[in-house]
């Protein structure tokens, strides 16, 4: 039975971070407070929260709980302040990394995007988009650190995102084809959830196909496979 134990600023930020990196549901988990966290006085005396998430239920094989993310209509948008904060935050991190970029900020469906823009979009994004995937952590962490319940920040770097999503999209709808005609299970290079969520949902609907996610850790890889008949 998989579990995680892991620290935060609040209970909460580490729950959330934990249902991040196991790819479940809250639902699918037994939590345990270890260590509530306290704030101190004035910071003095400050404690980490400490949970341990122990999977009680895996999700089925096309669930597509990949990628929790406060994206739903009860999930509290980000106040203004928090959000000037993580772009300081992020302008920052980018100048150390001797990364220098222009941080364009839009909403889409209450979620806050920030597109980093200049001449080192590749170093940003990194392998399969790992770099990228690692700023939108911390940037992240910053963020919600008072405001647990919002939604969090997507970043991107020039379109980087869409490309990505159409790029696997093509590649789920190719290698699907090949399991249905040779009737054989294909496991893919080790993914995000994020990009494991975009292959679930592109076959979720294919009769004939279904899908998986095998290992453990966050790069965990997905299997397609023909969809066995039911048995009468």
């Amino acid at each position: 039975m998989r579990a995680i134990e892991l620290e935060a600023d609040t209970v909460d930020a580490a729950v959330a971070e934990g249902l991040r990196q196991l790819g479940v549901a809250q639902e699918d988990v037994q939590v345990t407070v270890l260590e509530p966290g306290s704030r101190g006085v004035l910071g003095i005396g400050a404690r980490k929260a400490r949970v341990r998430l122990e999977v009680v239920r895996e999700p089925a094989a096309a669930e597509v709980q990949e990628q929790p993310q406060m994206t739903s209509a009860s999930a509290e948008s980000l106040s203004a302040d928090a959000v000037e904060h993580a772009r300081e935050a992020l302008v920052e991190i980018c100048r150390l990394l001797d990364a220098p970029v222009r941080i364009e900020v839009s909403q889409r469906e209450g979620q806050v995007i920030f597109n980093l823009v200049g001449g080192t979009s590749g170093f940003l994004i990194g392998k399969r988009g790992q770099m990228l995937d690692a700023l939108e952590y911390v940037i992240n962490r910053i963020a919600v650190r008072d405001e647990p319940h919002a939604q969090h920040i997507t970043l991107d770097v020039e379109g980087y995102r869409e490309r990505r999503r159409q790029y696997l999209e093509g590649l789920a709808r190719r290698l699907g084809a090949q399991v249905k005609r040779k009737r054989k299970p294909i496991e893919l290079e080790p993914m995000s959830p994020r990009d494991r969520r975009v292959v679930h949902l592109t076959l979720q609907d294919d009769p004939a196909l279904t899908t998986r996610s095998t290992g453990e850790g966050y790069y965990r890889r997905l299997v397609i496979a023909p969809k066995q008949p039911s048995r009468a």
